[in-house]
């Protein structure tokens, strides 16, 4: 592995490679030759030497990995675990990548964002009756070969708005089978953009998680099925010779967990894998040098991260206090730092670019000393050396749960970290893997802190109701978060039909969002993709759901 690594490297960076060398020789006892190490070494190249560093001496546990095969295989990694493979199931696991090439969908989004066919062959709208026809192709199947009807599509939309899209669900008043082949969804209010709502629901059979294990052995209709797992490290999916759109080129697709986004962007360089995603600003910086050897996509994510507060905790419950937080975080730095550009400050939950959001307004500033006096004037006192904050005999000090395989998130806790330690504020940090960081904080309030990312309001703002009313009949995803008039104008803009009353009422949620800060809203971060042009498409490369859908077109280059 050392040695394919450093001819790639030196094939990359042939000035870097005599530094890099001396790094290792002087760590390895002088095993690599190489001139005097400079003084100065770049910051990128010190950051591989750390990667080469480890593996000097043999590892104790684990045999170095083989180098795949220059097969017809596309090697995919990605940063989180991989557990059920059940969409209808909450999915805080790298399944996500996998759902586009497994399962069927009614229609998806084309590169000009309209919707092309995919199940669905037509849909038709009558707004007098508030009601969407969706007729069906006739030769699709599921991978047990059965075929894919009304009644499997009625099962998919119904099983998951109920379980992960309650707020869908209040829009819908029924889905009625009028033939094998045809489906009708009454909506409860006039909505002609509601397909593009639904797109991303996968179809799977009717009642298919009490039929199958989907862990083991998941069955939807995708251009791919499932061929095995190796537990919740590596899943491999094989060709689908029967799907309807024709059998991919592609004879696998490998998806392997690997956590550490500097081993997966030194992967990559050595041919280990074929896509690499969220890489590092610093590797995108590298690599971008060399884009007739990669597929690169940069796109502002639809996800922004947040320091979520229980607001059942009584160091959260003033809203007052949870707004000084905010104040005394530099989330522009960590922007500018961490991210290093590569990313834009939060506002509020609709999220940036969101045709839903109120352009006027602006994130809160980083003001410290404004923070002092908000924390000051909420009753809390410094101690007799004038360096932490207490009240009532306790101090200001809590556990920030962080997911362990993120490590720009943990970067950015132990910014925050340091920001509320001028303050005087005490913080500790517990980092978790991300299913058992979710369990508790969704619909939980088994935490102080979490820092966590949640999707803004890009296609119906309804959807922030999941996150954060209690209007759904079930607690708010976002750690139990009630909050009277937000509930009420949750529930009056979803009802509201006239465009313009609308938009005035989601305004107004989200100045009030502004003013109880559930959470201080950090940064939307700019994804940085990349994937070996070992493979060409016919279509712009992008790991969004739809471009992950699109994969399924790759082909080997034979160059």
């Amino acid at each position: 592995m050392l040695a394919a690594f450093l001819i790639v490297y030196g094939k990359f960076f042939p000035r870097r490679l005599a530094s890099l060398a001396a790094m290792v020789s002087a760590h390895c006892g002088g095993r690599v030759c190489a001139p005097q190490l400079r003084p100065a070494i770049w910051p990128a190249a010190a950051a591989i030497a750390l990667f080469v560093i480890t593996g000097c001496d043999p590892p104790l546990s684990q045999a170095p990995e083989p180098r795949p095969s220059r097969d017809n295989t596309l090697h995919i990694d990605v940063s989180y675990a991989f557990g059920t493979l059940d969409p209808t199931r909450p999915v805080t696991s790298g399944c996500n990548c996998i759902f586009p090439l497994l399962f069927s969908y009614l229609f998806v989004p084309g590169p000009d964002g309209e919707l092309e066919p995919d199940l669905a062959t037509a849909w038709s709208y009558d707004p007098d009756e508030r009601a969407w026809t969706i007729h069906l192709r006739s030769d699709a199947r599921f991978h047990t070969g059965d075929p894919v009807t009304a009644t499997d599509v009625i099962y998919s939309l119904t099983a998951l708005s109920e379980e992960l899209r309650p707020a869908l669900g209040e829009q819908v008043d029924a889905i009625t089978r009028l033939a094998d082949s045809a489906v009708e969804i009454r909506l409860n209010a006039d909505d002609p953009e509601f397909p593009k709502k639904i797109w991303d629901i996968d179809i799977i059979p009717e009642s298919g998680p009490d039929r199958f294990d989907y862990y083991k052995n998941p069955v939807g209709s995708g251009p791919f099925r499932f061929a095995s797992r190796n537990k919740a490290e590596e899943v491999v999916l094989e060709a689908n010779p029967d799907f309807y759109g024709g059998r991919p080129k592609l004879d696998n697709v490998v998806f392997y967990f690997e956590p550490d986004q500097d081993r997966s962007w030194t992967r990559l360089l050595a041919g280990r894998t074929d896509i690499a995603a969220e890489i590092t600003p610093e590797h995108y910086e590298m690599i971008q040098r060399f884009e007739d050897r990669f597929h690169i996509d940069r796109y502002t994510l639809k996800y922004y991260t947040i320091l979520l507060y229980n607001t059942y905790d009584p160091l959260f419950s003033d809203p007052s206090v949870r707004t000084a937080l905010t104040l005394a975080i530099d989330r522009q730095a960590m922007v500018r730092d961490i991210l290093r550009g590569y990313g834009r400050v939060a506002t509020g939950p609709m999220g940036v670019d969101s045709p839903y959001a109120d352009p006027d307004i602006k994130p809160l500033p980083y003001d410290p000393k404004s923070s002092i006096r908000s924390l000051i004037a909420a009753g809390w006192r410094y101690d007799s050396v004038g360096r932490y904050l207490h009240k009532d005999g306790q101090p200001f000090a809590f556990t920030l749960l962080v997911p362990r395989e993120s490590t720009i998130k943990k970067q950015a806790a132990r910014q925050i970290q340091l920001n509320l330690n001028d303050i005087g504020i005490k913080v500790h940090l517990e980092a978790l893997p991300l299913d058992e960081l979710v369990a508790k904080y969704r619909r939980n309030t088994a935490f102080q802190a979490v820092l966590t990312e949640f999707r803004g309001a890009y296609r119906n703002p309804e959807s922030l109701e999941e996150y954060w009313s209690s209007n759904l009949g079930r607690p708010a995803a976002a750690g139990r978060f009630s909050q009277p008039d937000l509930d009420d104008l949750f529930r009056k803009s979803r009802l509201e039909t006239k465009p313009f009353e609308k938009r005035r009422l989601i305004h107004e949620l989200e100045e009030l969002f502004i003013e109880l800060q559930p959470g201080t809203f950090l940064f939307h971060q700019t994804a940085l993709d990349v994937m070996s042009r070992r493979f060409s498409l016919p279509c712009p490369f992008t790991l969004s759901y739809q471009g992950i859908s699109r994969l399924r077109h790759a082909i080997i280059n034979p160059n």
